[in-house]
């Protein structure tokens, strides 16, 4: 469990003194990324990001104040610059229309050192899409060519997953409790359905016993980014198959610049807690936890990110080490509480407005109706 792999952390603190590992960033100014932390703790990074001073001044600035170590591309050599600005300013490159030239850099790259390559890249449409096959290029290389290679990946809490039972037992539980509720029972009846629906379904048996499925997809998300997640899973399970230890990890929603710039998101994830034990985390929180799993992932021999642990189903690569944020335990389907946690959101923020007309109403009649 995720827990699990933060109290391995603390029981081995060795584990976290990253000056000997190297850690190639596909994104690395990412807010979901581990940039930051990995800095921290004197990690080699090798930053993979777009060819914007602005990233860079914050990247390298970030470097410079940390016990880590930071190596990334540039378009001219580092001596001819003469400040900080004319280094961001060359710095960078572009997995679109250069993934061939990243790979074969990072390829001959720290001979001898092994790399954890993480795919943090992020961005809106098909575009998401695109930069995915990029990144998948790149990481299928160096697992294939460069050996001691181990991958890392961020999954969304947002999409079909396996469960284990206790998070199953607990959204039948919740469910129990939240489909008594008025308001629940109202929001479902208007929708016909649509809204609330239940979380936990049918177990299905297989190889190993019964596995459990929740269905976290967002529609809202749109296909792209089910597609360019899906193929991050594809090559998670591909690779590991291939004896390449995969930290593929779930991580909670969260309220990074990219989703709350969003109105309809940010309002539902004013309201999402109610349908406990969901929660919404700041991106400080899940950069920290995620850290923390992967650090578990690269070291615990125990761990379904090691190829020698035996597993029943691929799938079960993404089930334990989960930090969903209470998308697995909760009782109704992630996709069918937007507009419930939009409506309990405004009506939170109407309150004292409704409060003060209603109490302006009665004293205006009052004194109509002569009782002051």
């Amino acid at each position: 469990t995720a827990g699990s792999a933060i109290q391995n952390c603390v029981d081995n603190p060795g584990w976290l003194d990253l000056s000997g590992r190297y850690f190639v960033l596909l994104g690395a100014g990412s807010a979901m990324g581990p940039f930051l932390v990995l800095m921290a703790l004197g990690a080699n990074v090798v930053a993979v990001d777009l060819d914007r001073p602005g990233i860079w001044k914050r990247l390298v600035s970030i470097a410079k104040a940390s016990p880590g170590s930071l190596t990334f591309p540039m378009t001219k050599p580092q001596k001819d610059c003469k400040d900080d600005d004319a280094l961001c300013s060359v710095s960078g490159c572009n997995l679109f229309t250069q993934a061939p030239l990243i790979r074969d850099w990072l390829l001959n790259l720290y001979p001898g050192k092994p790399f954890t390559v993480g795919s943090y890249a992020y961005l809106n449409g098909a575009l998401h899409v695109q930069v995915s096959l990029a990144m998948d290029a790149i990481c299928r290389d160096l697992s294939e060519k460069r050996p001691g290679t181990s991958l890392a990946y961020l999954c969304t809490p947002t999409d079909l997953h396996l469960c284990p039972k206790e998070a199953y037992d607990a959204s039948l539980e919740h469910y129990s409790n939240f489909s008594k509720k008025p308001y629940c029972i109202l929001m479902n009846l208007l929708s016909g359905g649509k809204f609330l629906r239940k979380n936990a379904r049918k177990p299905m048996s297989g190889e190993g016993g019964d596995y459990y499925v929740v269905n976290g997809i967002s529609v809202a998300q749109g296909p792209n980014y089910a597609l360019a997640k899906r193929m991050q899973h594809w090559r998670a399970i591909v690779a590991r198959g291939n004896g390449c230890i995969v930290s593929s990890n779930i991580a909670p929603s969260t309220s990074t610049a990219s989703v709350v710039q969003n109105k309809t998101f940010a309002w539902a994830y004013e309201g999402m807690p109610y349908f406990t034990p969901y929660e919404i985390f700041a991106p400080e929180t899940s950069n920290a936890v995620m850290s923390a799993i992967l650090f578990s992932d690269l070291n615990d021999k125990s761990s379904n990110a090691n190829p020698a642990k035996k597993i029943n189903n691929p799938n079960q690569l993404f089930e334990y080490g989960s930090f969903h944020g209470g998308t697995w335990r909760c009782a109704y389907e992630v996709d069918s509480i937007g507009e419930a946690s939009v409506l309990l959101y405004f009506s939170r923020v109407a309150a004292p407005y409704v409060g003060v007309a209603a109490a302006a109403g009665a004293a205006v009649a009052a004194k109509y109706f002569g009782y002051v």
